[in-house]
């Protein structure tokens, strides 16, 4: 590396002429591709039909938990937003982005240090032409130091921390939809449970009476013993299911109270009373490819990364020119402290330097290089992320759509099952058939039943799946 560097003092004016102009020059000149927002050429509309649900706003879209009038969800979520620690953590991350770019804006402006200091010594009375044996030196002053940001390469790096600042405050509402989805879906299953519960004991008490029905009819003579031990197998097989689902509601119960940012335990027994299913998806938002493209958080994000990376390639380009550096140094220097202040005390000095690398074994190229392919990468990675999050808006749509056309064959298998259960009970009943047909009809109606709850979970996992693939629930930075 070869630097020049010259001094300007009270005989060069000059020298501190050629000083200023360059200093003028500052700002003028920015290295490196402006950054412009992307042509997606998206869709104009959804391959699915929209389920013809009642629409929302845009304010209900953003609490769209509300919707489904379960004050017990609302104050989960309340927890979860305030006490959450991922949520936490992305703060912090984005504390620490802000104060990053505190210090690269700071290297714009000069440096400034201060000092001082004093010294005594006494020389030896032994040495030739030493006119005093003792001296004080007492010394205060400033020196600066200030980098021309000439081709922009400061200015690059904080237009690329500025854009970093906002991807990273879009990652902490893309975690907040994640985080609103997660525990609104876990509360659901959770309900759902508890409805399967309900029904897998009411299935065992019918199976307790269908059992004592066989019974008796084997007193009577109009039954068999075999009916007898299948109706109490039927029975007990019914028993093994829950524990099953106890186990599932505790598990969920585990897991919400860790979301809402506490520990496993701390919202079991708010939970274990038993509360009505979610209803049906509620009110659903109007939207287009383009209003979600708007809305996601997670392609904001990926939107203002790839502006952060095609800045840096401006910084990686402005370290290939020249570096100048204006030092200045302005200090006082005598024996009394007294005299410390005084003009004829008082010492500076001015001038430039320039630096310039003549060969690195193409290390800066390389570096602008690199700062190409990643700023590349990142703009096929925006791409590839908004066709994906096309195909969750398709996903959930179709999901939807199947799930409430096969919920009115489910419901018409229940109230068909029950009919069923009902007169083969009265035919055998009156020992007009046998006790199989019994047990058929109950073991179908008890399966339309929980088929029927699954499936209403399987519509509400639907519309929470719609809502995270419209970006909804993210709430402002506290």
């Amino acid at each position: 590396m070869r630097t020049f560097q010259y001094a300007i003092g009270r005989n060069h004016p000059r020298s501190m002429l050629s000083l200023l102009l360059i200093a003028c020059l500052v700002g003028c000149t920015t290295v490196g591709p402006d950054y412009r927002a992307q042509d997606l050429n998206l869709p104009v509309g959804w391959h699915e039909p929209q389920p013809s649900f009642p629409t929302s706003n845009q304010e209900s879209l953003q609490s769209w938990w509300r919707s489904f009038n379960d004050p017990m969800l609302d104050q989960l979520v309340a927890q979860a937003l305030a006490k959450n620690q991922d949520l936490d953590i992305a703060l912090a991350r984005l504390q620490q982005a802000r104060a990053e770019r505190v210090q690269i804006a700071a290297g714009k402006g000069p440096i400034v240090a201060a000092g001082g200091g004093g010294e005594a010594s006494r020389a030896s009375g032994r040495l030739d032409d030493v006119s005093s044996g003792r001296s004080r030196t007492w010394r205060a002053g400033f020196d600066a130091s200030w980098e021309l940001d000439l081709f922009g390469g400061i200015r690059r790096a904080v237009e690329s921390a500025d854009a970093g600042i906002e991807a990273l405050s879009h990652d902490r509402q893309a975690l907040q939809v994640s985080l609103l989805a997660e525990l609104t879906t876990s509360y659901a299953e959770l309900r759902t449970a508890q409805a399967r519960l309900a029904i897998a004991h009411g299935n065992i008490r019918n199976l307790r009476e269908s059992e004592a029905l066989a019974q008796r009819a084997l007193q009577r003579g109009l039954g068999t013993t075999a009916d007898v031990m299948q109706a109490r197998a039927e029975r007990e097989a019914a028993q093994a299911q829950p524990p099953v689902l106890e186990a599932d509601i505790a598990r969920l119960s585990h897991a919400i109270g860790v979301l809402a940012g506490g520990f496993p335990g701390d919202w079991r027994a708010a939970l274990a009373e038993p509360s009505p299913v979610l209803p049906v998806a509620p009110a659903l938002p109007p939207s287009l490819p383009s209003e979600v493209i708007r809305k996601r958080p997670d392609l904001q994000a990926d939107e203002r990364r790839l502006a952060a990376a095609t800045a840096q390639i401006g910084v990686a380009e402005a370290a290939r020119f020249p570096r100048f550096t204006i030092p200045l140094g302005i200090d006082t220097t005598a024996s009394l402290i007294r005299d410390l202040f005084s003009g004829a005390s008082l010492a500076w000095s001015a001038g430039m330097q320039a630096s310039q690398t003549l060969y690195d074994g193409g290390y800066a190229r390389a570096g602008v290089t690199a700062a190409q392919a990643n700023a590349n990468a990142a703009e096929l990675a925006y791409q590839r992320d908004v066709r994906l999050a096309l195909r969750d808006v398709e996903d959930a749509l179709t999901s939807l759509n199947s799930e409430r056309q096969r919920q009115v064959s489910l419901a018409a298998a229940v109230a068909d099952s029950q009919q069923a259960v009902d007169r083969t009970t009265r035919l055998y009943q009156a020992g007009l058939s046998a006790y199989l047909p019994v047990l058929i009809a109950q073991r179908t109606a008890n399966q339309a039943r929980d088929s029927l709850a699954l499936s209403q979970l399987g519509e509400v996992h639907g519309a929470i799946s719609l809502y995270k693939a419209l970006g909804a629930g993210w709430q402002d930075e506290p």
